[in-house]
């Protein structure tokens, strides 16, 4: 039995990119994806995403299970350093789900996987101490259809206040969490969010509007709360930089003297999409043994070449050479048969 191997489009939501306007590091992945959009099909504004921050990303596929779960493909960096990106695949029958692989795990520390985030960019694995006193670690898990990041939570309580958790910051850094009001007069509470694989701080948003304003939301910062204010909705001669993380600090949003810069690139929106693939474990695991096969044969090839060079048997070198081939094509063989079982 052959694997099913097709690709299906399971949500039209997705942003692509985040290269350079200038410059360009990673256009022709780019120039890839873009070129997948169904060719000469209408283009509307809501198509683009103007907002994707100046980083190179690559697609990654989803999968499906035997059992039919499936998981929605999702963009990730090109690169991490101290890590290697390793593909979902197929383990000798066991689904091993794609993460970055660390160059070396630090003494006393635990791997907290990566994930999806719910707008289709990767969010990246970190690592953590076995144990931190006066707080437990409090795995991720999906509650109510939405994930729930992994974080340490106090062992005490504080009476009218509400733990906000930590989460991971650029470069995998922790960034701790804090306390909280439980309620704070004129304002709501915006739970925190991931947005192109980066945590958005939760905050306190008033609940009347200001005409010809725009609320600048604050934020927990190394020396506490700063506060969120108003600011105009426009300021002549200057356009607003939005709040972000510059070298590993959120920074709040900033009045910056002249005209916004253009961007000569707009990137379309990209289909989420799911690769399905059906994994049969007996063609898996003949390939398994047919690469070995092929490995094998391709050493007694070689030890035949060896000793016609060495005796100058050139009969002997030359079937030693055609006994190599033939287990390269083994291996070859193998390899695809495996390929098919993922």
């Amino acid at each position: 039995m052959r694997s099913l191997l097709r690709l299906r489009l399971v949500l039209l939501a997705t942003p692509l990119i985040a290269l350079p306007a200038v410059g360009l590091t990673g256009a022709p992945a780019a120039r890839a994806a873009d070129d997948d959009d169904g060719g000469d099909a209408v283009v509307e504004p809501e198509d683009y995403d103007d907002e994707a921050p100046d980083e190179d990303y690559v697609w990654e596929d989803g999968d499906e299970q035997e059992d039919g779960t499936t998981t929605d493909g999702f963009y990730r960096l090109r690169t991490r350093s101290g890590f290697t990106w390793v593909e979902g695949h197929w383990d000798g029958g066991t689904w091993v789900a794609p993460h970055w692989q660390a160059a070396a795990v630090p003494a006393g520390q635990v791997w907290v996987p990566g994930h999806r985030g719910p707008d289709g960019y990767w969010v990246d694995g970190h690592f953590r101490p076995v144990a931190r006193e006066g707080y437990t670690w409090v795995d991720a898990a999906m509650t109510d259809g939405v994930w729930v990041n992994g974080y340490w939570r106090p062992v005490a309580l504080r009476a009218g206040e509400v733990w906000v958790p930590g989460h991971v910051g650029p470069g995998g850094v922790w960034v701790a969490g804090h306390w909280r009001e439980s309620a704070k007069a004129g304002h709501v509470w915006v739970p925190g969010h991931w947005r192109y694989g980066a945590w958005v701080p939760g905050h306190w948003r008033p609940t009347v509007e200001k005409p010809g304003q725009v609320w600048v939301a604050g934020y927990w910062g190394p020396r506490g709360w700063v506060a969120g204010f108003w600011r105009p909705a426009a300021r002549p001669g200057h356009y607003w930089v939005a709040s972000r993380w510059v070298n590993g600090a959120w920074t709040v949003g900033r009045w910056a003297a002249g005209a916004r810069p253009v961007v000569a690139r707009r990137y379309r929106v990209h289909p989420v999409a799911s690769m399905v693939r059906a994994h049969d474990r007996r063609l898996w695991h003949a390939g398994k043994r047919q690469e070995r096969r092929g490995k094998a044969q391709q050493r007694r090839g070689e030890v035949m070449q060896g000793v016609g060079e060495a005796t100058g048997n050139k009969r002997l070198e030359k079937k030693g050479e055609r006994v190599e081939r033939r287990g390269e094509r083994k291996e070859r063989r193998g390899e695809r048969k495996q390929k098919r079982a993922r």
